[in-house]
């Protein structure tokens, strides 16, 4: 599946790092944009041993780390949260269809994930089911995560980088050039009536450019 992360060129060392190291980092569940992440709401049986089951979830939980991507490039709402306003990128990037700790988001629940634990009774699973749901405001970033248990997820396809209209010539040019020496394709953002779209880029040839620079 194609996937984008957005990035600011306030962060230019993130995305050099996604480009030049082919990894997405994985941050701690609890430093996200959302106070309410992992939290859950639960009920259960009176007979049933309640502090047991919810330590063995939030251990099971703590393990995981969470790379968020989108898995459209063309709202504008993620290019003004993620890309500080279109001076950012969107790189977009091919990962595996078939993995288990690889999923859209479950959006259709309130401000906490609702679990019956009396019923759940595997911890991963209930884990899992927390990570990879969200509050239903956030659907619009139509998002993928990453559940991983280290810093950086390895060995990822960088397929297309595409610049926000806002990025400066000469970083603009920098990213140009690293993405045809690195074979991936380099675009930028179009916005038109009828929404955003992707407008092709002549790769910037690095001899042509050092020749351009010394005259």
């Amino acid at each position: 599946m194609k996937v984008y992360k957005f990035r600011s060129t306030q962060q230019i060392g993130f995305i050099f790092d996604i480009l030049m190291n082919k990894r997405l980092y994985c941050a701690d569940w609890k430093n996200l944009n959302d106070p309410m992440e992992g939290m859950f709401a639960y009920s259960y049986r009176k007979d049933f041993d309640v502090e047991q089951k919810i330590k063995g979830i939030a251990e099971s939980k703590q393990k995981y780390k969470i790379c968020s991507l989108s898995k459209t490039y063309d709202n504008h709402l993620l290019w003004a949260h993620y890309a500080n306003g279109f001076d950012g990128v969107a790189i977009e990037i091919e990962l595996p269809d078939d993995s288990h700790n690889i999923k859209e988001l479950d959006y259709d629940r309130g401000v906490f994930a609702g679990v019956d634990i009396t019923e759940n009774t595997n911890e991963e699973d209930v884990a899992k089911y927390i990570l990879f749901s969200k509050y239903n405001v956030w659907a619009y970033e139509e998002e993928i995560r990453i559940l991983h248990d280290k810093s950086f997820y390895d060995n990822i396809k960088v397929t297309r980088v595409i610049s926000g209209h806002r990025v400066q010539d000469a970083l603009f040019n920098v990213l140009n050039l690293v993405c045809n020496q690195l074979n991936i394709e380099f675009t930028k953002v179009g916005i038109g009536d009828e929404g955003i779209d992707i407008d092709f880029v002549k790769p910037l040839d690095l001899d042509e450019w050092k020749n351009k620079v010394v005259k």
